[in-house]
């Protein structure tokens, strides 16, 4: 079977799958961390194709929910930070149906921060994504958001 008979729904779930197991024990650290500062009982990490990564709980309620990034820059490398504008609308869904926050953090080399998806405005929209990889599907609308509106914590 070609996958021009296949339904678009398949083709897409035929997409490479860049996340490594570092990355995944990377955002895991961050969560930890994040639990013990806001003092959160743990929390969950979302199926693997979910648009978010993580639920935070407390009381075995889920309190909020966040897309983590770790990058190897300072905060201050860029003005803004760039996301996809798919993972900011699937943030504002989770947040409009559920009521609670849904955080991008994002661990930087000398601090980690934070902005709520569901308040924040993006500073702007633009066309881009990554380059490194060659594949055409990693360009697409994204979100810019001001470096100066994340909250921070020094690591």
């Amino acid at each position: 079977m070609s996958s021009e008979s296949l339904p678009s729904s398949l083709i897409e779930s035929r997409r490479p799958i860049y996340e490594q197991s570092s990355d995944i024990a990377n955002e895991e650290r961050v969560a930890e961390r994040l639990c013990s500062w806001w003092e959160l009982d743990g929390w969950k990490r979302n199926p693997k194709m979910y648009p978010i990564d993580i639920s935070f709980i407390k009381n075995e309620e889920i309190t909020g929910f966040a897309e983590i990034k770790c990058r190897t820059v300072s905060k201050d490398t860029y003005k803004t930070y760039m996301i996809s504008l798919s993972k900011v609308l699937s943030a504002h869904e989770i947040s409009k149906a559920t009521g609670l926050s849904c955080l991008l953090i994002v661990e930087w080399t000398d601090v980690i921060g934070w902005i709520d998806l569901g308040r924040v405005r993006p500073e702007f929209i633009g066309w881009g994504g990554r380059t490194d990889r060659n594949d055409a599907q990693d360009m697409e609308p994204v979100a810019h958001y001001n470096i100066e509106e994340f909250a921070d914590e020094h690591r």
